[in-house]
């Protein structure tokens, strides 16, 4: 069976206003022009001078980086690199890359000098990119042309100079992703591809437009990068990027964003932290949390909604230009991800979920093995198993590389067995693995993150705590098959360790 919605499945998720206002574009060229028209003299952006650049400066501001560019030589089909920090400048420079008909190749800059040089072979750069900053991590790539992102401010160049020969089936960038193997890849995603991702980021939400952000998730991320970024501008929202960490609450509290979008770990962080101080800690006008990039525990879902905050859960791969489902009736199934975005089909193959669509990626750049591995008849393999219900919303039940094969020959999905755990209000996060009992026999165990603040609230003895979650967590086991049943439980006193991305790290054993 074959899943698909259309655009007008989503209607009644928004405004009638909100719904005509999303209209299509083909290319990020068509995307610059439609939000210059439509949002001119609105503020766009916070530099990171503190000022603000309208949606006219943005355009402005861009069209020069492409002169730029263009007097240094860059011309379409050419690999651009992209060596930034979240600010405007980056901004700029990915879309005046793009505009160009070159494609961006987004660098994460918590690279190593080696790591960038490495990349820059693989991905083939004709240049470089980088902020002042960051300068020492170009120290290996002296061979390519390297552009300083202070460049633009340097003289005034007024003549528009965006491709009009680029084509929606062109390429437009290149984001980093471990894919369904696990092994660094780059995503070779087209204007086509990217235009519908951000479209996508639009649909299930009243009320989303000219909005105010605090972006958070890093831009070379594809969560960052369409969600955060080319669908808040595509919107008419204001984006003020995070500077430091440590300033995180004093910025949101100037800032008071109306949309945030960020992953599990970080709204659990926020919302300890509302429950232990105030509501105000998000500057108290925090409209919808859209969240992604791992898990969602159906308990954020509610417990946000309890606050006023529409809470909505989502499923994205950087091969699909992130926005693949979302789930507009949180609170009707918190454990979804929800419906498929327009213009992508979907359909279970053997457990697995396989999509195709407007918003799939070209290939993995110069990694012919690993994309014919990915596709089958037109299909990609996501790597996710999953299922639909009768309502055709999506459900991930865990990734295919993850699962234990036992000793008997059952396979275990230690995702969808976390996910149960994770029902639990007092768990904040949960591990399933391989172990071995005391006299020698393979089990599965649970390592487990409570949150203290529900647990406090239970009004528990601390020696009466452990026994306590060992009996709730070992009732999981009722809704398992006895191939799935947990036998220990370890509850952890910090955090998992986790990636960049807020990822728990899995080990492969724990023995």
């Amino acid at each position: 069976m074959i899943v698909s919605f259309t655009k007008e499945d989503f209607r009644k998720y928004s405004t009638k206003e909100d719904f005509e206002r999303i209209v299509e574009v083909s290319t990020m060229t068509e995307f610059l022009y439609h939000i210059k028209d439509y949002y001119g003299e609105n503020g766009a952006i916070y530099k990171e001078d503190g000022t603000i650049a309208t949606y006219n400066d943005l355009f402005s501001d861009t069209n020069h980086v492409a002169r730029i560019l263009l007097n240094k030589g860059i011309k379409k089909g050419d690999n651009v690199g992209l060596l930034s920090l979240n600010n405007y400048s980056f901004v700029i420079y990915t879309l005046a890359t793009m505009s160009l008909g070159a494609i961006s190749v987004l660098l994460p800059p918590q690279l190593d000098e080696k790591q960038v040089f490495g990349l820059s072979k693989k991905f083939m750069l004709n240049a470089l990119i980088y902020q002042e900053e960051l300068e020492s991590k170009t120290a290996l790539v002296k061979d390519l042309l390297l552009i300083n992102t202070n460049e633009y401010k340097d003289e005034t160049l007024e003549i528009v100079v965006f491709s009009d020969d680029v084509k929606a089936t062109d390429p437009a960038c290149i984001i980093l992703t471990g894919g369904t193997t696990g092994k660094s890849k780059g995503a070779l995603l087209s204007h086509e591809a990217i235009i519908n991702g951000t479209l996508n980021g639009c649909y299930g939400l009243k009320d989303c437009f000219n909005k105010r952000y605090y972006s958070i998730m890093p831009l070379t991320h594809v969560f960052g990068f369409i969600r955060n970024m080319l669908s808040s501008l595509y919107t008419g929202g204001l984006i003020f990027f995070n500077k430091d960490k440590k300033q995180m609450f004093n910025e949101i509290q100037m800032v008071k964003p109306e949309i945030l979008v960020i992953v599990p770990a970080l709204a659990e962080l926020f919302l300890n932290l509302i429950k232990a101080y105030e509501p105000g800690m998000l500057g108290g006008c925090v409209k919808h949390i859209v969240c992604g990039g791992a898990s969602v525990a159906p308990y954020l879902v509610t417990e946000y909604h309890k606050l006023g905050i529409n809470f909505c859960a989502g499923y994205g791969l950087t091969e699909f230009s992130n926005m693949v489902s979302g789930n507009p009736e949180g609170l009707k199934k918190p454990e979804s991800v929800g419906m498929l975005f327009p213009n992508q089909e979907g359909k279970i193959v053997d457990g697995e979920l396989w999509l195709r669509g407007k918003n799939m990626m070209m290939c993995y750049y110069n990694d012919e093995e690993e994309t014919k591995n990915a596709f089958c008849d037109g299909w990609f393999k996501t790597g996710d198993l999953a299922r639909f219900d009768s309502d055709n919303d999506l459900f991930i039940i865990g990734r295919i590389k993850d699962v234990i094969v036992l000793q008997n020959g059952e396979n275990v999905s230690p995702a969808y067995i976390e996910t149960k755990i994770n029902e639990l209000d007092f768990i904040q996060d949960s591990l399933v693995t391989e172990s071995v009992s005391d006299l020698g026999a393979e089990i599965l165990q649970a390592e487990v993150y409570l949150r203290a603040s529900v647990i406090n609230q239970m009004g528990l003895k601390a020696e009466e705590v452990n026994d306590f979650v060992t009996k709730k967590v070992l009732e999981v086991n009722n809704q398992l098959f006895d191939y799935e049943r947990i036998s220990k439980v370890v509850i952890r006193d910090k955090d998992f360790d986790r990636t960049p991305a807020m990822k728990i790290i899995r080990p492969k054993k724990v023995f």
